[in-house]
């Protein structure tokens, strides 16, 4: 990572509302060497999921492996659970980043964009398994009860909603959001479904979200959207 890159990931961590929930007040903490160990906390945590069930880390030997004292961590992190709950934030944040790098333009039909799209998250999940194991893994935390797994889905949604609409005339009922929303779980089901059978999303997985997610927005998409004049 460059500095501006870690510059960039540790004030979303100090700006961001989930964070203000896992650790009120904590994540302030600006100074140089603050910034330096809680990013080292995180990337421990990153590593040794790489070898080992996420439920099986402890506290302890995340700080182990960053080099920081336990007492220390504790001014990020008040517990395990924590530092799981900030790398998946960070993970929703540059798979947002990455997605809204699809264009439309780039596809004749609606169909080509989702199968895109689709293709370009089992991408993301290929390059850096641990994202696909923060998400899909049993008993792994999970952001139940503060609404940001939910907040996540739909800003997912919403980036499908204006790619679509920048380039298509959409059609006008009012839950196509809604749709959306299914289609999107519909998707990530099937992923789900992939990653506990086989560790990983495999390419007769992704077929079959494609399959399945194309096949339920053609009960309200037409065949070929019009196209918007540029």
């Amino acid at each position: 990572m460059t500095d501006h890159k870690d510059d960039k990931i540790e004030d979303v961590l100090v700006d961001s509302e989930l964070a203000r929930k896992l650790v009120p007040n904590k994540f302030k903490f600006t100074s140089q060497q603050g910034r330096i160990r809680r990013q080292k906390l995180l990337m421990g945590a990153k590593k040794l999921s790489e070898t080992h069930p996420i439920n099986d880390i402890t506290l302890a030997a995340v700080c182990e492996e960053a080099g920081i004292p336990r007492a220390s961590a504790y001014h990020f992190f008040p517990n395990i659970e924590a530092i799981f709950l900030a790398l998946r934030f960070l993970n929703a944040i540059e798979i947002l980043e990455i997605l809204a790098t699809v264009e439309t333009v780039d596809y004749d039909r609606w169909q080509g964009y989702l199968t895109a799209t689709i293709e370009r998250c089992v991408h993301i999940f290929h390059k850096d398994q641990t994202k696909a194991k923060l998400i899909y893994d049993t008993n792994t935390p999970d952001f139940e009860g503060d609404g940001f797994g939910e907040d996540i889905d739909h800003q997912i949604v919403q980036l499908v909603y204006k790619r679509l609409s920048e380039r298509y005339e959409m059609p006008k009922f009012e839950d196509i959001e809604d749709v959306l929303l299914i289609t999107y779980s519909i998707i990530n089901g099937i992923f789900t479904l992939s990653y506990r059978r086989h560790e990983g999303i495999t390419d007769s997985y992704l077929q079959e979200a494609n399959t399945a997610s194309i096949a339920y927005l053609r009960c309200y998409l037409p065949e070929k959207l019009p196209r918007k004049s540029r």
